[in-house]
């Protein structure tokens, strides 16, 4: 089988399967099989790959088309213009939080300060932070501790020192913390129940760094309720949101510090997606 042979077989089987990137997709899982560059396989379409590859490959396609992400097939994933390995301990870390990276960032600026990233699975966010305020202490938290065991790896990997706490939510932090960053479960519970092209690879995910309750505002009541029992609290809270009840978020947050400035700002594809509390 040639190199074009199986770009086309991987592409017709992902296209009768519904996948919205098929073509995509299996340039990808064939990059990620051959070892080679984009433009070695465009511009050598005839080279014959071996028996071996071509399993693999065909293995790769048929996990792809029952809607297994391409990051935990190839088990890396960009984020911020970094690479970070995944696997299926942690969530992919997706564009959207990105605008969290991005906030916090003009915040800080070039202050000597400690950021916590609470529940911070493959540590997407707190390696970026690290990467881009190299002067700040961070400290990232989860509950999983085979979440952490990524988050270490991909901070070796981008070449970070980072402190890494096991414990639910900031319980267990004894460090001054002067902002909070949170990517906590948010996703309510009754979209379990939805079942679309879209909802498929979620179920691939952790469902522990997902659903959140109801309203998904279960695990950041908690979060708020922690952070008001602080002696010291942090300046800032950073959290990433979801869109389907923004209001009660919203409500939540006025309720846990009802004399902070608060505001919502929205993402590239104009959801509220980011929960901004300031002076606490």
């Amino acid at each position: 089988m040639t190199i074009i042979d199986a770009e086309k077989l991987g592409a017709d089987i992902l296209k009768r399967a519904q996948i919205p990137s098929a073509i995509l997709d299996a340039e990808v899982l064939l990059f990620y099989v051959l070892k080679k560059s984009k433009e070695f396989i465009f511009t050598n379409p005839k080279i014959k790959i071996t028996k071996t590859q071509e399993k693999k490959y065909k293995s790769l396609i048929n996990r792809r088309a029952k809607f297994e992400p391409i990051a935990y097939l190839t088990g890396k994933k960009e984020f911020y213009g970094l690479e970070f390995g995944v696997n299926k301990n942690v969530l992919i870390p997706r564009p959207e939080t990105e605008l969290l990276v991005e906030e916090v960032i003009k915040y800080v600026g070039h202050r000597n300060i400690t950021i916590a990233d609470v529940g911070c699975g493959s540590g997407a966010i707190a390696v970026s932070l690290k990467k881009y305020l190299p002067k700040t202490k961070i400290i990232a938290t989860d509950i999983s501790q085979l979440a952490i065991n990524v988050a270490k790896k991909n901070a070796n990997l981008n070449k970070v020192d980072i402190k890494f706490i096991k414990t639910n939510l900031i319980s267990k932090v004894s460090d001054k913390i002067d902002i909070i960053v949170a990517n906590l479960p948010y996703v309510p519970e009754e979209e379990k129940k939805i079942k679309n092209i879209f909802s498929a690879p979620l179920k691939y995910e952790p469902v522990e760094g997902l659903y959140g309750g109801r309203y998904g505002l279960d695990v950041y009541e908690k979060l708020f309720q922690q952070v008001n029992n602080l002696l010291n609290k942090p300046k800032a809270l950073f959290c990433e949101i979801g869109s389907t009840y923004s209001k009660k978020t919203l409500a939540l947050a006025k309720a846990h510090f009802p004399g902070s400035k608060i505001e919502i700002k929205k993402d590239l594809c104009g959801k509220n997606r980011l929960l901004i509390i300031k002076n606490l």
